[in-house]
């Protein structure tokens, strides 16, 4: 006797599929239909590119930024003795420097999210660096003979600001402290902002 699929089609007695729709008519079929396919050992692997995830953990970002931040450390020092206004350039291209290296050593583009977090790195590394130095300039201060050696520099001589402070060690230390927290700000920022140009730069030639 003819049977009826569910989609309404008339079947023969025999029938195993539908003839209009395709749904199998015994159990063993139906079961065999609904069971989860196996993955194919010849599956092709995810096309979709792995983006570089910078991080302290990530020793080539490490080692970049703090190799950027070396040279960006004795290039602050020259700036500042020969243009003291470019000095926020300088932070700004060590972590525009990094991106770019760190993208150089890359297969994969640096996302500029990834780029800014490169270029604060850099900039904490500097910054550390300059704690460094203040920190053995605090201990020196307090020593007569070597805050007369300060004055009698050039640059310290033209600054009668920075004659007094030297004359009063507290007050030197209490405004070089203040110092550092703002240069904590604008390195930081600086060198963020350099490295997401240095990430949008390298996507362009990546794209291109």
């Amino acid at each position: 006797m003819p049977v009826r699929c569910t989609c309404g089609a008339l079947l023969p007695e025999d029938a195993r599929f539908c003839h209009k729709c395709g749904k199998p008519q015994y159990e063993e079929d139906i079961a065999r239909a609904d069971a989860p396919e196996p993955p194919s050992a010849f599956a092709l692997p995810s096309s979709k590119p792995a983006v570089p995830r910078v991080s302290f953990g990530d020793s080539r970002a490490l080692w970049v930024s703090l190799a950027i931040a070396c040279l960006a450390f004795f290039g602050l020092f020259l700036t500042s003795y020969i243009a003291p206004p470019l000095v926020p350039l300088v932070f700004c291209a060590a972590g525009f420097a990094a991106a770019l290296v760190y993208s150089g050593h890359s297969v994969e583009p640096l996302s500029v999210r990834s780029g800014a977090r490169l270029g604060w790195m850099t900039g904490l590394w500097v910054f550390l660096f300059l704690v460094i130095i203040s920190a053995l300039m605090s201990v020196y201060i307090a020593d007569p003979g070597i805050r007369e050696q300060m004055k009698a520099l050039p640059n310290v001589a033209r600054m009668p600001e920075m004659v007094k402070l030297l004359d009063n060690p507290h007050q030197f230390v209490m405004n070089l402290a203040g110092a550092l927290v703002v240069a904590f700000f604008m390195v930081t920022i600086l060198a963020g902002l350099g490295g997401m140009l240095g990430a949008k730069l390298q996507n362009r030639r990546h794209s291109s």
